[in-house]
């Protein structure tokens, strides 16, 4: 059985910055399918799955509710995106995540997302020390979203979306490997 620990998982959290786990192909990260068909179900390999039974749910947003940036995010300075991500991502992401697993995310702060040493790496993503994420179709990618159906669900549908809209990000585009995908914060796994 695959475990990770709750730091990983934790940003894999988020941050909002996030990613769904189903996503990354080899330039950046494949699409995953709609909530339906994840790719939970096409997973090859059988892991017992480490989460609980019980259905985490969290309520769909209305896009008027998702914070945007007050202008481009290329244009924002270093203070202006740190006074955005402050002041409506953190607090949007929190919610979300706490909502997720109230338990899990009592403590869901900026560091869940860039790391314990994100002053020292200027916030830098992705932060290289949350979960690292395989190539989707692999059979190691296949296997987590096997062992983690819901967190990829949760990280896909609304992490993810959210985070791209936040900051005014592309949707990523399997032809040209540009745009806002799982590794915009998460590392790809060697």
């Amino acid at each position: 059985m695959v475990r990770f620990g709750s730091e990983k998982i934790a940003w894999v959290a988020s941050c909002a910055l996030a990613l769904a786990l189903a996503c990354g192909g080899d330039e950046g990260g494949e699409e995953p399918p709609s909530e339906e068909t994840s790719g939970a179900e096409q997973a090859t390999t059988t892991t017992e799955p480490s989460e609980p039974a019980a259905a985490h749910t969290v309520r769909p947003r209305d896009p008027e509710e998702i914070p945007r940036a007050p202008k481009p995010w290329e244009e924002m300075t270093a203070q202006e995106k740190g006074q955005f991500m402050g002041d409506e991502v953190l607090p949007y992401m929190r919610a979300l995540f706490q909502e997720y697993d109230a338990e899990r995310y009592a403590d869901f702060g900026c560091a869940t997302c860039h790391g314990a040493d994100m002053n020292a790496r200027g916030f830098a993503m992705p932060n290289q020390d949350i979960l690292a994420l395989h190539p989707s179709g692999s059979p190691e990618q296949r296997q987590m979203v096997e062992a983690h159906p819901e967190m990829v669900r949760f990280m896909f549908n609304h992490v993810l979306p959210a985070m791209r809209d936040m900051i005014g990000a592309e949707p990523y585009d399997a032809e040209t490997g540009e745009g806002f995908s799982c590794y915009t914060c998460h590392p790809h796994a060697e």
